[in-house]
This record gives C-alpha cells, structure tokens and sequence, in this order.
C-alpha cells in the first residue's frame, strides 16, 4: 500500500514535520515544505535506496555488455541501466542463480519502494529484458525486471563516474523538477542525499530540483524540454517553459536577440511556439519596436545558422584540439552572428552565445599570453 499516509509515514520518520508529500494537480506526488527554510539551509538528507554501478569483472554484466553491443537495435539503453534492475531482484526471484557470474540481492522492502517511484505501468518486458533473463537463465518473470528498469530509469541520480554509478532515492524521488528549482542536491558521504534550499522556501512551498544538469539550465526552453522529454519522458510545465497562466505567451529569457530598431538584446522568442513564426509581432522590451515578419525571419535564419556552425564545431573537436580547427577568419565568422556586432542579430542574452563564448574561451586560451585579453573577455560575457 504505497498510500500518501504511507509516503508521509516514511516523511516523517526520517524528516520530521518538515515535508509533506501530497498529489499536485496535474503532477501526481509532489513534495510541500511545512516549515520556512532559509536560502542554503538543508531541507533534508537521505541515505540510498540502492546503489547500483558497472561490474566490469563480472561476467553477467559482460554478457549484457555484449548483447547490447550484438543488437543495438533491440537493446534501447546502455548496459548499466539493464543492470540497475538486474541487481534489484530479491533473493526469491534470483532462483535460480544466474547461469554465468553474479548478482546481489535486495530485501523485499527495498524492492517494493523501487517500485513505487513514478513508472508506467508495464503489461509485458520488452524484448532485450526477455533476452536478458533468458540468457542469464533467471526463472524472475521479465516483466518484473523491466517494471524496474523503468523505475530506474525515471528516477535515478549519479552517484559516480569511475566506474559509472546510479543511485536511487525513497522519498528525493517525490521531488519535482523545475527549470527554476528552489532546491539544489548534493551527494555526501556514503551516497546520503543533501538537499538544501536554492531561495528562500515558505511553508507550503513545492520543493523541486532540477534534474537537468547546470549547463543545461542555461539553454533555451525549446532545448531544455527536448532533453526532459528524451530522458525522464515527461513534458516540462515550469514557469520557465510554459506560458503563462494568465493566457500571455510569456517568453525566453535565454533566447533573445538585437532589436532592428534600438539595437538593444530585447527581443525574446516566445514560449508559446504554436506559430509559424514566433519572433513576428513579439515587442523590444527596450523600445517598444514591434518586430515584423522579415525582420523575425532574418533573425530566426540567424540563430538556425549560428546553431549549425556551433554543431559542427563541436564534432570537429572530438577528433582534433581545437586549436588545429579555428582560425582567425573563422572565430570572426562566428562572432558576427551576434547582437553586440553591427551585423548581428542572435544575442548577447541568448543560450547559443554562451555555447559560442565558452568555445572561444578554451580557443584563446591555447593561443597563450598573446591572446589572453579576448580569453579574460569571453569570460566575462560568460
């Protein structure tokens, strides 16, 4: 019975009155903070649940390894994530042990929590968690394995990288996301789960986090909900990427560009994308200037252009430094797509500048003393 009595059950043994967690509208299970937290104060900690990482010696992690490198296109995720579930089976379903190497066994009430975090419903396994179990020779029904490789999957944290490692918290996983998170996590010592309060927090206050990584957070809301969807499948409704309630579109603070008029970075692209062109109509929050179709056009082939070039930048530096790649004529190129030149039309204020300005920092940076003005000034525009 994983009822919110339940839920706050577990709350308050752990944490005391602090939190509450109750169902939000449109959300499901949502954490509300009962007490005033101050701005770096620790809203709560948390041991794991489960810790789980790659077994390189271990010759049933090898076997995944292998299948997922044999049939890419059955095995939809890396190895480690199929070995999150396999190494949250209880000792009733490890009978019998797996045909080659090992696998370590949670208690029931481990697993039972695992399976209430946020997870669709799972009718049957899915071809690779089949092939798994059968290769492995587990006699666990498959479809209980991939209800845990889901629950994983939606709901996990890092825990490391050498060698690469997930965690898995009981009630941290109740924790919403917001692209404007009011709490930030930390990983102290033995995996224990440090949440403490990004603002100040009032009682009854949602406490969220982000799950999306900190260089993320400065992209565009177009980008960060792209990446929501792929990762944890759900579609972001935070104050930064929905419109408004109130019925304004709303727009993107990390998406702005040159006004025609004033020449100041005060034109934002909306949230509301339902258009064909968004930047038409949409006003310089400088001048008032209202921006028309050619002129949101222009800018929008601008930002598609200097998105593009930013791409293949970053593909040409996997292979070779990226001193080898620039040149003087190219960073110049680069440059003139944004809004603080006489050309330019894509920010400052805009995600893309900053990919570029982080890129040119390391650039200048390679080119030693002679260069290092342009590099302090790409920090500073950072």
């Amino acid at each position: 019975d994983w009822s919110l009595e339940t839920i706050n059950g577990y709350c308050k043994e752990h944490f005391g009155d602090d939190v509450e967690c109750v169902i939000g509208e449109g959300k499901g299970r949502i954490m509300l903070a009962r007490k005033a937290i101050k701005q770096g104060d620790i809203l709560f900690q948390e041991p794991p649940l489960h810790i789980v990482a790659e077994d390189a010696d271990n010759q049933a992690f090898q076997l995944v390894q292998r299948l997922c490198k044999k049939e890419p296109s059955m095995f939809d995720y890396e190895p480690l994530w199929y070995w999150t579930a396999l190494q949250s089976l209880t000792p009733d379903q490890l009978v019998p042990k797996p045909k080659i190497g090992t696998l370590t066994p949670v208690n029931p009430q481990q697993q039972k929590r695992l399976l209430c975090l946020y997870h669709e419903p799972v009718a049957e396994a899915s071809e690779a968690v089949k092939k798994i179990v059968q290769q492995l020779g587990l006699g666990v029904s498959p479809a209980v394995v991939e209800e845990l490789l889901q629950a994983w999957i939606l709901n996990c944290f890092e825990h490391s990288e050498d060698p690469l490692g997930y965690s898995a918290y009981f009630a941290s996983s109740f924790v919403s996301h917001s692209c404007g998170a009011n709490g930030i996590w930390s990983e102290g010592d033995d995996g224990l789960h440090i949440l403490r309060a990004r603002r100040d927090i009032t009682p009854g206050d949602e406490i969220c986090i982000s799950y999306l990584p900190e260089d993320v957070l400065l992209q565009s809301a177009e980008e960060r909900k792209k990446s929501l969807k792929s990762t944890k499948q759900f579609d972001c409704g935070c104050e930064r990427c929905a419109p408004s309630p109130k019925g304004a579109p709303g727009s993107d603070p990390c998406r702005g560009f040159r006004c025609p008029k004033c020449a100041a970075c005060g034109v934002f692209h909306q949230l509301d994308v339902g258009t064909s062109n968004p930047l038409e109509g949409v006003k310089c929050v400088e001048c008032g200037f209202k921006v028309g179709a050619a002129d949101a056009k222009r800018m929008l082939e601008a930002e598609a252009a200097l998105d593009e070039q930013l791409k293949k930048l970053e593909t040409a530096i996997e292979k070779k430094p990226i001193s080898k790649v620039l040149k003087d004529a190219e960073v110049k190129t680069l440059l003139s797509f944004v809004g603080d030149q006489e050309a330019g039309a894509v920010g400052p204020q805009h995600w893309l500048c900053d990919k570029l300005w982080e890129q040119l920092e390391t650039w200048y940076r390679t080119l030693g003393a002679s260069r290092r003005e342009e590099e302090r000034r790409m920090m500073e525009l950072r």
